[in-house]
């Protein structure tokens, strides 16, 4: 009886299949819960994305207030072997108004970034505003075309070289021509430059071949050109500025527009780039595919791969750099299509300022009217 009376005082512990029931309840919960953390952390990232952006936009204006024009959208350099080399970029043309003068003065930024990049360690320097904090490529990253493998920068004391992100680019509109002002009579022009304000030095004259870019085609950022508000006549609120371009591995790059293959030459190459970047690839490198500081709207927001920027000289440098023709009129060239790391879609700084989100469904013919200085559209985004 003793030993019975004892039993009541037996404590009962769980058994397996409840432990099993209680883990099971618990992993139900942390699912339920991890898709929320998950998108508080988007939500917060993506805020943080738009406040970089709208600092952008508010950057642009204030330039423009002092030299009643937006910074040009390159400054080529001339050069003996009849190319048109990118020297600087609208970017660099900012960072002044970005708290960042120093970083401009670094030698060489504003006029060779190339030269800048291989004889200082400016490439390193990080940009916040260029950061978004969702781009898995960041806030540094290698860029292969520059790199080992394309055209031979080292960063000192680094080895591969590593660049400070850039995950924003420049609109160029629908049309991915790298064409620029100029013809073989500028290099032979007397003081022949290309200064602040856009214009020639003297005895240049006038080198498109099938004519200027059209308005219709032609985005807020192009080489050597300033656009002023009074040039964009669909609106500034219907007309993008700058628009987001993610990198990384999510982000592969494909040669050439309407391209699908992630892999070239048997290896993937991610659409990095650095805010110091304004040269698109070209010829001399072949075997390695590359992006810059430019984007456009001739194929879809987020088209994956990323189509690569890229200058398919044709065998004639100087003829090539001057063929103002599209890729979908005839054009060689490309331009790297922007791309987003938030989820469906991709924001874009618009002429007026303001930040929005763009859906990567977004009507084509709606999203390049979007990139355009004029044709005449007035129905906006």
């Amino acid at each position: 009886m003793a030993l019975a009376a004892d039993s009541r005082y037996l404590k009962r512990g769980f058994t397996l299949v409840e432990l099993l029931v209680v883990i099971a309840i618990i992993g139900v919960l942390v699912g339920l819960l991890l898709p929320a953390v998950q998108a508080a952390r988007e939500a917060a990232r993506r805020m943080q994305c738009s406040n970089n952006m709208k600092q952008l936009g508010l950057t642009l204006h204030t330039f423009h207030d002092v030299f009643n024009a937006f910074p040009r959208g390159d400054s080529p350099r001339a050069a003996g072997d009849g190319y048109m080399y990118v020297q600087s970029h609208a970017l660099i043309s900012l960072l002044p108004y970005m708290e960042q003068s120093n970083l401009k003065d670094t030698p060489n930024v504003s006029t060779d970034w190339y030269d800048a990049a291989a004889s200082s360690d400016a490439e390193l320097t990080v940009v916040p505003s260029t950061v978004c904090p969702s781009a898995t490529n960041g806030p540094r990253n290698p860029v292969d075309l520059w790199g080992p493998s394309g055209d031979e920068i080292h960063s000192p004391g680094v080895g591969v070289p590593q660049f400070g992100a850039m995950h924003y680019a420049f609109c160029k509109g629908i049309n991915d021509s790298w064409a620029v002002d100029w013809d073989r009579a500028d290099q032979q022009a007397a003081g022949f430059v290309l200064a602040a304000d856009g214009r020639r030095g003297k005895g240049a004259r006038k080198g498109y071949l099938n004519g200027p870019i059209p308005a219709s085609e032609k985005g807020m950022f192009n080489r050597a050109s300033n656009t002023r508000f009074a040039e964009i006549t669909d609106g500034t609120s219907n007309t993008f500025a700058i628009g987001e371009a993610a990198g990384g591995d999510a982000w592969p790059l494909c040669r050439g527009v309407n391209c699908t293959d992630p892999v070239f030459n048997g290896q993937r190459f991610p659409a990095n780039t650095g805010w110091l970047i304004g040269q698109p690839g070209d010829e001399d490198q072949p075997d390695v595919l590359g992006t810059n500081a430019f984007g456009c709207t001739m194929e879809r927001l987020n088209k994956w791969p990323v189509t690569d920027s890229y200058m398919a000289l044709g065998g004639d440098r100087a003829s090539q750099q001057r063929d103002t023709r599209s890729s979908a009129n005839g054009g060689l060239n490309s331009t790297s299509n922007f791309r987003s790391q938030h989820p469906s879609g991709g924001m874009f700084v618009f002429a007026d300022g303001a930040v929005r989100f763009v859906s990567e469904t977004v009507d084509m013919v709606l999203y390049r009217n979007s990139s355009t200085i004029g044709g005449g559209e007035t129905n906006g985004l």
